[in-house]
């Protein structure tokens, strides 16, 4: 066994009372460094006092910081620990002041951060380096991050009987692993896991007292948790308060819980969220209490509403589609039910369109919904030139949060005025109808929307035409699309790969399925290095054919510049191909490239510059792109 100067044990009472004693000293970098080191406030860097600077007479300002050695930590996390302010990117703003007494005091933040994050004998320096008029100062901070400790024991003593399914279900979901790094943070995230769960299995008041031996010299930690459950509580009764137009049944039906169940917090949140997510209600509070009598939980639902009639105008601006505008009108829980009903009208350069769509919510059941849309559009894209009319009846259902699925029957008619054509059977096709179902199943965990950073995303359709049904024209077309994200570092990985086919059969050619309906790339969202719809097939005069089988790729690294402001490198590869299931992976086209990202609340405004490596004769290698939201 080591000395006890080496050894530190942790020790702390129930999660749900007192503050944890190694809470207190993360609360406080400068008793938990005093208390890991032994060392004085005063003489906490010897290497930096010796690069001091002692100048009262004029006002230093910082012109540069640099992180060396941190990698366990990224340099944002460091930068957000410490007050010593970083100069920023933009020329016009006035350089931060140097103060020598933050920068030492910064040094023990940063000890702080790596001991809480189990790099206890982590050290850091600074150096300084003045401009030659010794009113500008450089800073170098050096961090030497040495080892990790290591979990070695992980105990967990349940004081009454708790399931083996919820006791696997902790052992896999708590941060701190046998054989990983420990450290303070996920040692008391630890007792937040193992009490979420115990809240989810009806044990809202369940007791965490935990212990960790952590041994600096020798690396290692012991750590145990003695875990007391508490009683059983079941749901009791339920009161709703607010709903003065909306139905009580409406909100009744989003309830997952009932009377006599077995207490869930996680139950609770979801109820909640489904019961906003009817945009009936501007807000939704669930407020419990326990009666410690009969070990029920009663909830009252307290409900604001929200106006049902809203009108919403937006506009933006694409390389594709130049100035862009919409306006559309809501209007919600119409005749009751939760129905809504939404008309739209967009428009752009390339594009108008005018829909309107009734949506019946709980058509088969729970996070289910049964829509009827009528879409009239007009394009102008490099293809083609026509007037669409397109009416659907979809039926939509969600389930275990990350699945979903969806069926439609839908009706087209299309008068096509120009487009590029390979034989003079096309050239006469100038008016279509169509009758064609639809269905699709989409897996998503990705974290947002709108700009993911983690998770992944499965998306599967299938689109089907029959002569049989009054249809002009057979053919399949499936499409199936994956993308993924993970973060490094503040380094957002993102990975892409979607391919589609379309098969013709009976009496329909390869070349008779409507321009519509065929495949493009090129653009924005797809291949940056290429004109927007101008990959794969082309006319004579370099106008897109489009084809019936296609094959897109994607990889992309973003990183964090400044703030708000992001760059990013990418490489994407693919092609169109004219005929079904014909990928030549000989004739696949490559564009590397890079671009600025701007985060706002509507999603990141995307500046990109794509560069087709092997383009066909005719399209300019070099390609500008500006949009909203990532590329995938």
């Amino acid at each position: 066994m080591d000395n006890l100067d080496s050894t530190l044990r942790i020790f702390d009472s129930n999660t749900r009372g007192c503050v944890p004693l190694m809470y207190k000293l993360l609360r406080n970098p400068i008793l938990l460094t005093i208390f890991f080191y032994n060392i004085s406030l005063f003489s906490n860097n010897s290497f930096a006092e010796n690069n001091s600077l002692n100048n009262d007479s004029e006002v230093i300002r910082i012109s540069g910081i640099k992180i060396e050695g941190a990698k366990a930590i990224s340099a944002k996390k460091i930068k957000e620990s410490i007050a010593t302010e970083f100069p920023s990117l933009k020329p016009w703003i006035k350089k931060p002041e140097f103060d020598e007494e933050v920068l030492k005091d910064d040094m023990l933040r940063i000890k702080s951060l790596y001991a809480n994050n189990g790099y206890y004998d982590a050290t850091a320096e600074y150096k300084l380096k003045l401009n030659e008029k010794e009113n500008n100062v450089d800073i170098t901070i050096i961090i030497k991050e040495g080892e990790h400790v290591i979990v070695t024991v992980l105990e967990f003593d349940y004081k009454e009987q708790v399931d083996d399914k919820t006791k696997k279900l902790i052992l896999k979901s708590v941060p701190l692993k046998i054989n990983k790094a420990f450290s303070a943070k996920d040692y008391e995230a630890t007792k937040d896991v193992i009490s979420e769960h115990l809240s989810d299995d009806g044990y809202p008041k369940a007791e965490i007292k935990g212990e960790a031996l952590v041994n600096r010299k020798g690396k290692w930690a012991k750590v145990s948790y003695k875990i007391n459950p508490g009683p059983l509580y079941r749901f009791g009764s339920i009161r709703i308060e607010g709903n003065e137009k909306a139905k009580k049944s409406l909100i009744e039906r989003e309830i997952l819980y009932k009377n006599g169940e077995i207490y869930s917090e996680q139950k609770i949140d979801d109820t909640q969220s489904k019961i906003f997510q009817l945009g009936v209600f501007r807000s939704v509070l669930i407020d419990t209490n326990f009666n410690e009598e009969n070990k029920t939980a009663d909830t009252l639902i307290r409900l604001s509403e929200r106006d049902f009639g809203t009108v919403k105008i937006g506009g933006g601006f694409g390389t594709e589609d130049k100035l862009r505008g919409q306006i559309v009108w809501t209007q919600r829980n119409l005749f009751g039910s939760g129905r809504t009903l939404q008309t739209s009208a967009k428009a752009s350069f390339i594009t108008q369109r005018f829909q309107t769509e009734l949506i019946q919510p709980y058509i088969v059941g729970r996070n289910s919904a049964l829509s009827t849309s009528l879409n009239i559009a007009r394009d102008d894209v490099p293809s083609f030139e026509g007037t669409t009319l397109l009416s659907a009846t979809t039926v939509r259902k969600s389930f275990k949060r990350k699945y979903s699925t969806f069926g439609s029957f839908n009706i087209q008619y299309a008068k096509i005025d120009s487009s590029t054509t390979r034989t003079p059977q096309e050239q006469s096709s100038d008016n279509v109808f169509l009758t064609f179902f639809n269905f699709g199943f989409d897996r998503i965990t990705t974290d947002n929307a709108l700009n993911p950073t983690r998770g992944t995303s499965l998306s599967v359709g299938l689109e089907s035409s029959f002569r049989a049904l009054a249809s002009d024209v057979n053919y399949l077309k499936g499409i199936i699309d994956l993308r993924g994200y993970k973060t490094i570092s503040d380094i957002v990985f993102a990975k892409r790969l979607s391919l589609g086919v379309i098969q013709p059969f009976g009496s329909t050619g390869t070349f008779d399925v409507p321009i519509f309906k065929r495949f493009f790339a090129g653009g924005s969202t797809s291949m940056r290095g290429f004109p927007f719809q101008k990959l794969g097939p082309l006319a004579r005069n370099d106008d897109p054919l489009g084809g019936n089988s296609f094959l897109i790729g994607s990889f992309e690294a973003r990183y964090p510049i400044y703030k708000g402001l992001g760059g990013a490198v990418f490489f994407d590869y693919g092609n169109v191909y004219a005929r079904q299931w014909n990928f030549k992976l000989g004739e696949m086209k490559y564009a590397p490239g890079a671009g600025l990202r701007y985060d706002t609340i509507i999603g990141p405004v995307r500046f990109d510059v794509g560069y087709a490596l092997n383009p066909e004769p005719g399209i300019k290698r070099v390609q500008f792109w500006i949009s909203i939201g990532q590329a995938f």
